[in-house]
């Protein structure tokens, strides 16, 4: 990845460091545009952190599945539900505001490593109805991805020593560049994962810092952990362009959401569309399609 850049002797000492931080935390963006929001980032905190490596793909990450969910309430009337696309990311033109990982006008994947959190992450409530698509990594590359994980993560999370590796791996590299200043990389670490888990509407750290790993970068993906979900499970944010040419369609579930309490979903499946020869065809689910997601019939 490219290196964002600054003069280390432009930091300040430890402790008005991190008051900086703390205050570019509660600064009103409202107002502001995003190049006034990458600037001010920039005076506090005076570099965007890269933290990240590659996942391998061939022998590696091939095949794992993710998944992504869409209520059936914010499909158009005009939407096409026999197209992929109509359960992959959306167009530009509809983001017409910041998420947690995409600015305005800006399109992402938003998706997770299960389907419980995936149907968590989209705002259900009980009645709604909804898709849930599966999809599957089939890289030709290995992948670039941005780390916004704490140092400490619950031990069910599936990728839980990424957090723990990176910063161990900021430990160990900055201690051999300029140790005097580890204390500080680790504060900003701490400030970026802390916004891509807790910051809350309309999200202007965290969606500026992630259109600079995804569309400004060479990020191809953001893993982060999912608070709708304790941070148990991880979401991933992903380039469009990733997507089209990496991650192909499984299968999709409709479902119709029954009860849903913080650790558990209670739904039905409705229908499920399996793809083949590039199209969908539905017919009516199984107890086997509930078992392959992990789930248990009562």
């Amino acid at each position: 990845m490219n290196n964002y850049t600054t003069i280390d002797a432009e930091y300040p000492d430890l402790e008005s460091y991190k008051h900086n931080l703390k205050l570019l935390s509660q600064i009103d963006f409202s107002k502001s545009t995003y190049d006034e929001i990458y600037n001010t980032f920039h005076d506090f905190a005076l570099t965007i952190p890269m933290i990240g490596a590659k996942l391998k793909t061939v022998n590696g990450i091939n095949g794992h599945r993710l998944y992504r969910a869409r209520l059936s309430k914010t499909i158009a009337e005009g939407e096409d539900l026999s197209l992929i696309q109509t359960f992959s990311f959306p167009p530009p033109t509809v983001c017409k505001s910041n998420q947690r990982a995409n600015i305005k006008f800006k399109s992402v994947f938003y998706c997770a490593d299960e389907a419980f959190p995936a149907i968590k992450e989209c705002g259900v409530e009980d009645g709604d109805e909804g898709y849930l698509s599966v999809w599957e990594i089939n890289g030709s590359r290995d992948l670039h991805y941005a780390n916004c994980f704490p140092e400490i993560l619950p031990k069910s999370n599936t990728w839980e020593e990424f957090g723990r590796f990176h910063y161990n791996f900021l430990i160990e590299s900055q201690s051999k560049k300029d140790k005097n200043l580890l204390q500080h990389k680790i504060a900003l670490r701490n400030l970026v994962t802390h916004k891509f888990m807790k910051e809350q509407k309309p999200y202007y750290l965290s969606s500026m810092l992630a259109n600079e790993y995804l569309y400004e970068n060479n990020a191809d993906l953001i893993m982060y952990p999912s608070a709708q979900t304790f941070q148990e499970y991880t979401n991933f944010a992903i380039h469009p362009n990733v997507v089209s040419e990496h991650i192909k369609c499984y299968k999709i579930f409709k479902f119709k959401v029954l009860k849903q309490g913080a650790k558990q979903v209670k739904f039905n499946f409705k229908s499920i569309g399996h793809i083949e020869n590039d199209r969908i065809n539905w017919r009516k689910p199984t107890d086997e399609d509930g078992i392959e997601l992990g789930f248990r019939k009562e």
